[in-house]
């Protein structure tokens, strides 16, 4: 892919996501997309043949892809666990499906945009868009298994007690990843430092040694 390839492509995708999280999905059309990337229709329908397809690559690019960045921050974080897992708490509301590699500095930098829009946005496709739902899937499946992976560590490093069950504790610790979120996004009289440390105070309790 030429750099001018994908370059367009990124605009295109930036374009409908900035869109898309002051209208919503299904309300952007292909004019407005043309309008906020500054590129023709034609170049548009060259990149993509449709809209599903730019729905498609975008999901890709703003949820799936973000696992990557986020999974390797993660594991590097310094610290003792328990602050691992608060910044992994932290980390979703403020970093995740931020950050994008690429070699090529002439891929337009991702819009500033606010995380609640994002997951109310995420949300509503998942539930109004049936064909992208795998993509969902397979991210929490990697999700899960990244968990494990770090709660195995925790146990194996004597950070956390070893007599608790790992597939409890990431199923308790995956609802709680995606309930903070949902009660930052819809309960406005809550803080998400009030939020996390709430939810910090039972996983403590949980993985504590006795």
């Amino acid at each position: 892919m030429s750099l001018n390839t994908e370059h367009n492509k990124h605009k295109i995708i930036n374009a409908t996501f900035s869109l898309s999280l002051k209208h919503g999905f299904d309300n952007v059309s292909i004019k407005q997309i043309q309008q906020e990337s500054g590129l023709a229709s034609g170049s548009i329908y060259y990149h993509f043949k449709d809209k599903d397809e730019i729905l498609d690559y975008m999901v890709k690019t703003y949820l799936t892809n973000s696992f990557y960045s986020y999974s390797e921050d993660i594991k590097n974080f310094e610290g003792p666990f328990i602050e691992k897992l608060k910044y992994t708490l932290k980390y979703k509301i403020s970093a995740f499906a931020t950050k994008e590699k690429s070699d090529s500095i002439f891929v337009p930098a991702r819009p500033e945009f606010d995380h609640k829009e994002y997951f109310t946005l995420f949300k509503s496709i998942y539930h109004h868009k049936p064909k992208i739902r795998p993509a969902f899937y397979k991210l929490n499946e990697k999700l899960y298994n990244f968990y494990w992976e770090l709660f195995e560590e925790a146990i194996e490093n004597k950070e956390m007690r070893d007599d608790i069950d790992i597939k409890t504790l990431v199923t308790f610790f995956q609802t709680i990843l995606k309930g903070y979120t949902d009660m930052w996004a819809f309960h406005p009289e809550l803080t998400i430092e009030e939020i996390i440390d709430a939810n910090m105070k039972m996983i403590e309790e949980a993985i504590k040694k006795q």
